[in-house]
């Protein structure tokens, strides 16, 4: 099966490598493949080449004077983008989650039989309490408003709901408690990270030098592309080995 599979490939590959030149000399099978005509592929392979070479030796330096403008720009959208994060932080990722409540970084998930809603971790207290019955992690929002999360460790053998041991619970209701403690000093931070970050994107935007020395250096390097000898002659050399096939052939060959 491995030989039959590699007879195959072969035999497509070789197709398709016969195509291809069929395409790029074309005119028949002898302009194509006989050794009558091999000086004259040749004459217009170099052409492409030389041509080809030139056209990479422009695209590459009008991508790199493009590169340093699109530095500028792109640090100028990452300013901009860490300060809406620090603006509008979301919900970050998530760390875990235990019954109804699922913690993200910025938030507690809370889902109870009114819905689900989110609650901010900023100045949340979190409490637990172990009941004869159920477990309970109590929420106390910077308003006041409270929400209990239960979590049964006590059910009848018949009964399927889940069971939550009293350490699970604990180490919820810890995980939930060092959660607040980072973004509390993560929001004590936003005023002067916010500060800094906007100062350096109003210096970004008023410092206009950088980006019109890169946007003058971008059009004076089209400018020499457009103007450059050595590939408008590679350019010429190659319609002239196309029109020389032409001459030979009747078919006009591709670039």
């Amino acid at each position: 099966m491995d030989a039959l599979r590699l007879i195959v490939f072969g035999v497509v590959g070789a197709g398709i490598w016969v195509l291809w030149r069929r395409r790029r000399y074309p005119g028949g099978w002898a302009f194509a493949f006989s050794f009558t005509y091999e000086e004259d592929r040749d004459c217009l392979a170099n052409a492409r080449n030389r041509a080809r070479d030139a056209a990479r030796r422009a695209t590459q330096a009008e991508s790199a004077a493009r590169g340093t403008l699109a530095d500028y720009e792109r640090r100028q959208h990452q300013l901009e983008q860490q300060i809406a994060r620090l603006r509008n932080p979301g919900t970050g990722e998530q760390l875990s989650g235990l019954g109804e409540l699922v913690l993200f970084r910025h938030l507690l998930v809370v889902t109870s039989e009114t819905g689900t809603r989110s609650v901010p971790l900023a100045a949340l207290d979190v409490r637990f309490d172990m009941g004869q019955r159920n477990h309970s992690i109590y929420l106390t929002e910077a308003s006041g408003r409270v929400h209990r999360a239960a979590y049964p460790h006590l059910l009848p053998a018949t009964d399927d709901q889940q069971q939550f041991d009293e350490d699970t619970v604990r180490d919820f209701a810890v995980a939930i408690q060092n959660a607040i403690a980072d973004e509390n000093a993560f929001r004590a931070r936003i005023p002067t990270q916010l500060k800094r970050t906007e100062k350096e994107l109003e210096d970004t935007r008023a410092d206009t030098r950088a980006q019109e020395a890169a946007r003058e250096r971008l059009a004076q390097v089209r400018q020499r592309n457009r103007q450059d000898p050595h590939r408008r002659a590679a350019d010429a050399a190659l319609e002239e080995a196309r029109k020389d096939w032409e001459t030979l052939t009747g078919h006009i060959p591709p670039a």
